[in-house]
């Protein structure tokens, strides 16, 4: 029923009002956003735990980005992760990358000036071995070794890993040397052979000057380092001869494959204060140079030879007696146009710490000294030191017979006389007998040996010879054949022989005591005297000859039988 049918019927009952809607103006939360509201407090609790435990953010700089990739990378430090990698870029040179790394709040204090960073990767070397292997597996990251400086938050990265890592108690020491050698970072330091330290580097921004190593001795052993302590280069073999034979000595196999450093104070250097940070110590070329370097007063001369020094080098021992007293530091060739002579002045270093006189100045270096010597036949001659490898050495020695001589005043040192070597002399010696054997007219003495030897063949071709020969062989057979048949008919004969010889001695017994008569009668001077005497003997040398082969055919009876088998004594 429409609004008008209403009004018209005026006797519709009157339907009852709407109640009055009560509003209720009180808000209430749906639980609805409670779901929200956590999950944005839990949000808010991971942003503020994030942002309280970020770092800094830091700067490396590498040669190269080999091994590092952008959010994975991680830097640690003893294998506790301080940081993640998260952009790598070129410079706009080019020449290096530069690695941006978020770091954690726990590396934020060892973030400061001399941390070192560099990337463990698998490495091989002489001196390590076989490092980062395990990173085969789980990839390249970045080492951190904490510094002690300002706060800093750009770096540059290392190459190569660092020898010695921060925290390690010792002492480090420069090293100056003339060259570097075999010697390298990483190479061994040894204290009576025991590797005490390691060779951290070097500096060759000065090299006119030299090199300069620097070395870290671990603790306790830096306290044997003292001032006047001695380093050499261990690296290498040694092959030494002497009285007992070759001698081959080596540090270790890792100092001859990575280079070596050794050092060992001196007797007069254990006492005292260990050697502070940075001080400076020369490396010295082997163990046999460090010791030298105990003689520090080295006094030069000079030397000249007429002959060949072949053989003769810087370093060349100078001796006396067989014992070291100095070195040989300079060969050179002298050449007179003037005189068309050739000389060759040695330059020597004499160490006078090394003798020692007895009632006299004891400074042997003193002129007085060596003049005096000098005039009572001190020479210097080369003689050979090694007959293997033909070194020469320069000796002294003292020849009395030495014609006079004064020590000689060079134009830069004292000038020492000398004489020739040995193997001059014996070359002179030699010249001589070729000289002698060479004026010999040996072309005529040949011609008359040939034309000597041309008779004897001759002579030997005659008939006359021949025939010689001939008769002479059948005589020695007939010879041969006498005395086989006197061996079988001397049996007899023998028997007989004892009894004869008896009375032939009692006649001769006789014959000497008519003979003294005679003499007494005659004179000793008389022709008779002499005659009967020479008889005599004769007839006394037959019998002794016939008693001596009684003899032997008393003890050799089958002598009768076989001949005589050895000759009658």
């Amino acid at each position: 029923m429409s609004e008008a049918e209403v009004l018209r019927d005026t006797t519709a009952p009157v339907p009852p009002a709407a109640p009055t809607p009560r509003i209720d103006r009180k808000r209430r939360l749906s639980p609805i956003w409670l779901l929200p509201i956590v999950a944005a407090l839990v949000g808010l609790y991971l942003a503020w735990i994030t942002f309280s435990e970020k770092g800094p953010t830091i700067t490396i700089s590498f040669q190269t980005a080999d091994g590092l990739e952008a959010g994975k990378t991680l830097i640690k430090h003893k294998e506790v992760v301080f940081g993640t990698v998260k952009t790598i870029a070129l410079t706009e040179a080019l020449s290096h990358v530069e690695v941006t790394a978020e770091m954690t709040r726990e590396a934020a204090p060892h973030l400061r000036a001399g941390t070192r960073f560099w990337v463990v990767r698998p490495r091989l070397s002489a001196s390590g071995g076989l490092t980062g292997f395990s990173t085969i597996v789980s990839g390249s990251y970045i080492e951190l070794d904490p510094g002690q400086g300002a706060e800093e938050r750009s770096f540059t990265g290392l190459e190569d890993p660092p020898v010695v890592r921060a925290g390690v108690p010792g002492t480090s020491y420069l090293l100056k040397a003339e060259r570097i050698g075999s010697v390298g970072a990483g190479s061994p330091v040894y204290f009576r052979g025991v590797q005490v330290g390691e060779i951290t580097g070097y500096d060759s921004s000065d090299l006119e000057a030299g090199v300069t190593i620097h070395a870290f001795v671990r603790a306790p052993y830096d306290r044997y380092v003292h001032d006047g302590t001695r380093f050499w280069n261990a690296a290498g073999i040694s092959l030494t001869t002497g009285p007992q034979g070759f001698k081959l000595e080596l540090e270790s196999l890792a100092a001859v494959l990575a280079g070596g450093v050794a050092f060992a104070p001196p007797a007069t250097a254990r006492i005292g204060e260990p050697a502070k940070t940075d001080t400076v110590f020369t490396l010295y070329k082997d163990a046999t140079s460090s010791q030298d370097a105990d003689y520090t007063i080295r006094l030069p001369y000079l030397v000249y030879f007429d002959g060949s020094v072949g053989g003769l080098a810087p370093g060349a021992p100078v001796e006396w007696h067989g014992i070291k007293i100095g070195q040989v530091t300079d060969v050179r060739l002298q050449y007179d146009v003037a005189a068309g002579l050739a000389r060759i002045p040695v330059t020597i270093e004499v160490e006078p710490q090394r003798i020692e006189l007895v009632g006299a100045d004891p400074n042997f270096g003193s002129g007085a000294n060596v003049a005096a010597l000098v005039r009572r036949g001190l020479r210097a001659q080369l003689k050979t030191g090694n007959l293997l490898t033909g070194a020469m050495v320069v000796t002294f020695d003292m020849d009395p017979d030495a014609p006079p001589a004064e020590l000689g005043t060079g134009d830069r040192y004292p000038v020492i006389p000398s004489v020739p070597g040995q193997l001059d002399s014996a070359m002179r010696s030699i010249n001589g007998i070729l000289d002698k054997v060479s004026a010999l007219p040996l072309d005529r003495l040949i011609e008359q040996a040939n034309a000597t030897l041309k008779s004897f063949e001759s002579l030997a071709a005659a008939p006359e010879i021949t025939d010689s020969l001939r008769s002479l062989s059948g005589a020695l057979s007939s010879t041969q054949q006498l005395l086989g048949q006197a061996n079988t008919d001397l049996g007899p004969v023998m028997q007989k022989l004892p009894p004869l010889l008896t009375t032939a001695q009692q006649a001769v017994q006789r014959l000497s005591g008519t003979l003294g008569s005679i003499n007494q009668g005659y004179g000793a001077d008389s022709t008779f005297k002499r005659d009967l005497t020479r008889l005599m003997s004769q007839v006394d040398d037959t019998l002794r000859s016939v008693r001596v082969l009684t003899d032997y055919l008393e003890q050799h009876p089958e002598a009768l039988i076989r001949g005589k088998t050895q000759g009658l004594n």
